[in-house]
């Protein structure tokens, strides 16, 4: 009895093996990404942001809204996170502003030394083709977890470009099989600081106001340039 149960048992694994479906290749994650990258007008979804600092490993938590909308004219981006750490984050073209609303300022970065990079940034994973991906990183496939319940593709991007390095020394993408974008994302400095961000409710081509992708600031706030 105890025979046939271990033939039972090892037969089955063999049988489970068989059937299991492969791992996905870099080119079917690419493939989708592309058909996803061809139908992308625009992207809202709720955001979990995990920020890991090394020297002092420390981690803190915040949570927020990202959308983010693509014209013939460029990329706009807004993330807005709340709690202890309320700001905005607006991206249009090639400024950066960031508004701190208890502390009634803006910071205003000019984001023209990687203008190239920015619509990427943006929209990693959300509308990126297989080619600008290509062009901009170096890929692999590391394996599949399950993020969020979901079977995921986890992605390494390391960026080709050494001033981009002296910024991110990786990222990572999980992107669930089926579909062409990532509910999971971590991009790595050379400092070993990291942030982690989950996102959920995604809802792909909204149709948003345009008031969703204005940055309105208050009367009287300090405008700051921390680049001069």
């Amino acid at each position: 009895m105890k025979a046939r149960l271990l033939h039972f048992t090892a037969a089955t694994a063999l049988f489970m093996a068989a059937t299991a479906a492969p791992a996905e290749t870099l080119a079917d994650v690419l493939d989708r990404m592309d058909r996803g990258a061809r139908e992308f007008r625009s992207l809202s979804a709720k955001m979990k942001r995990l920020q890991y600092t090394a020297v002092i490993d420390e981690k803190s938590e915040t949570e927020g809204v990202i959308r983010l909308r693509r014209t013939k004219s460029g990329t706009t981006g807004v993330l807005e996170f709340q709690g202890a750490g309320q700001r905005t984050i607006f991206i249009s073209g090639k400024t950066i502003q960031i508004h701190y609303p208890k502390a009634n300022s803006v910071e205003i970065y000019d984001a023209s030394k990687y203008a190239s990079n920015i619509d990427q940034f943006l929209l990693l994973g959300f509308g990126t083709s297989s080619a600008d991906l290509r062009q901009s990183y170096d890929m692999k496939v590391l394996g599949t977890e399950t993020i969020a319940a979901a079977s995921a593709t986890h992605l390494e991007l390391t960026p080709k470009s050494a001033e981009v390095k002296k910024l991110i020394s990786k990222i990572e993408l999980w992107i669930p099989e089926g579909q062409s974008n990532p509910v999971q994302e971590r991009v790595t400095e050379p400092s070993k600081n990291y942030e982690l961000v989950n996102y959920s409710g995604i809802q792909m081509n909204p149709i948003l106001p345009d008031s969703s992708f204005e940055l309105k600031l208050p009367s009287g706030v300090k405008k700051i340039y921390p680049q001069k």
